[in-house]
């Protein structure tokens, strides 16, 4: 048993490690945007693509890895904090360590993201405002308030007897 717990820590490790590089990966991707350096996103975001992809083998064999473990305790299926109540004490610290880094080097990689979420999206509401005045020709528009039709409706005062 004591095999598949290391197997489990070498692949959270590789897991988490990959997310780290991602993390490295979207940083340089805010840099570039920052920049304004368009011409050498699309190979940033290459690396990027390039990197997910490695990881779905990671994570099926995380997966894989946990179901031989549930097997083994005669279980359907096993979490990772399931498998941390299960593991033999001189286990538990190491498969600790590799799940916290696991979790903070995701998380990490989700603040980025979120990070370069928020600028792509300026960046297209500059692309679109661009776009609408060369569309106009760069005049500017006459500011035309909606005007909205009062209806006449009789009134005490306009009552006629």
């Amino acid at each position: 048993m004591i095999e598949f717990f290391q197997s489990l820590i070498t692949c959270l490790n590789e897991e988490a490690g990959r997310y780290r590089h991602l993390k490295t990966l979207a940083e340089k991707q805010k840099e570039l945007l920052v920049a304004g350096k368009t011409d050498v996103l699309p190979e940033n975001v290459r690396l990027e693509e390039k990197e997910v992809f490695a990881l779905g083998p990671i994570i099926a064999q995380r997966n894989e890895w946990l179901g031989k473990l549930a097997k083994g305790y005669g279980l359907k299926t096993l979490s990772l904090n399931e498998a941390l109540k299960r593991a033999p004490v001189e286990i538990i610290e190491e498969l600790k360590k590799s799940m916290i880094e696991l979790i903070q080097s995701a998380k990490a990689l989700e603040e980025t993201n979120q990070s370069n979420e928020k600028l792509l999206q300026n960046a297209l509401a500059y692309v679109n405002f661009t776009l609408k005045v060369i569309a106009n020709g760069g005049k500017k528009q006459a500011f035309a308030p909606s005007v909205k039709t009062e209806e006449s409706s009789s009134s005490f005062v306009n009552r006629i007897v």
